[in-house]
């Protein structure tokens, strides 16, 4: 498999433990259960083994919240059966800080925490009642274990552009990159798009004490370094993922789609020839060849 197309993310569920309140709600699509689900344990499974054998070498499981998939801890196990070396999963951190070190005996290896906010009561308000306490407990056994850990914040303007500073800060004394995300105009309300939307080349440029940090390879974060710190400080903007995407990422939805590509467009149903090989290569390598 051509190095570029060997990232692997896996919607396991769409469930999820609470909303964020800048989410835009589509009262046409209704959330499924894990019951509901076209895509079972099995199903994964057989996604998994195709792009293993095809030399995959990362693979994310994200959701919704993928700590409330019933089969999580089967499929990192069966993924690092497989030998997949990177395996990791892209959660809000509540209930991780118990769970963390059962994962990584399994498998796991990287864990990107989503956090908005450092501060209590906006995070609260934001989730409509989540405990911050939580995460910042799964954030610290997540070091404790050793686990390769990202925090994302998405950037609000007049919302969270206050805390960006002492987001930058946690990676002054903790080994972990803090990525800044740029809003999108997609999945999310009208009216907070346009009021807090934040320009973060910018906003990096206009910040003092941080130098450019070394590039990654078809990443879609620029990474930036505070003076001595052990951590990085990552911008992810608007252009950068609609163009970097196209090149990096197979996406696998729980209702059995399959798509290559920016904003997960380009979208085909693979439900009904998971199992056959032949089919399924045919139609990667049609995806892949238009790319």
């Amino acid at each position: 498999m051509d190095e570029s197309l060997s990232y692997l993310r896996l919607i396991v569920t769409e469930e999820n433990n609470y909303s964020l309140m800048y989410k835009k709600t589509n009262d046409d699509t209704k959330i499924i259960t894990q019951e509901e689900q076209a895509m079972k344990v099995d199903n994964f499974k057989s996604i998994i083994k195709f792009f293993a054998d095809r030399g995959l070498k990362k693979i994310r499981f994200v959701g919704g919240e993928p700590l409330l998939y019933n089969g999580l801890e089967e499929l990192i196990s069966y993924s690092k059966e497989c030998g997949i070396k990177e395996i990791a999963i892209t959660t809000n951190g509540i209930g991780l800080g118990t769970r963390i070190l059962d994962l990584k005996n399994l498998g796991l290896t990287s864990v990107n925490i989503s956090l908005d906010s450092l501060k209590e009561y906006k995070y609260h308000a934001l989730t409509e009642g989540a405990n911050l306490k939580e995460v910042f407990i799964s954030i610290d056994a997540c070091q404790m274990a050793g686990i390769n850990l990202k925090i994302n914040c998405v950037a609000i303007k007049d919302f969270n552009d206050d805390e960006l500073i002492d987001f930058m800060k946690l990676t002054i004394n903790n080994l972990m990159d803090v990525r800044l995300i740029e809003l999108l105009p997609y999945n999310i309300d009208k009216n907070v798009y346009e009021r807090g939307y934040m320009d973060l080349n910018e906003y990096i440029q206009n910040t003092e004490g941080i130098y450019e940090a070394e590039k990654e390879s078809l990443s879609v974060t620029e990474y930036f370094q505070i003076m001595g710190a052990k951590g990085r400080v990552g911008i992810i903007t608007t252009s950068s993922r609609e163009y970097k995407e196209d090149l990096r990422r197979v996406n696998i939805s729980n209702r059995g789609y399959m798509n290559v590509g920016s904003l997960q467009e380009n979208t085909y149903f693979i439900k009904p020839i998971i199992n056959d090989k032949e089919k399924l290569e045919d139609l990667f390598y049609k995806i892949t060849s238009n790319l």
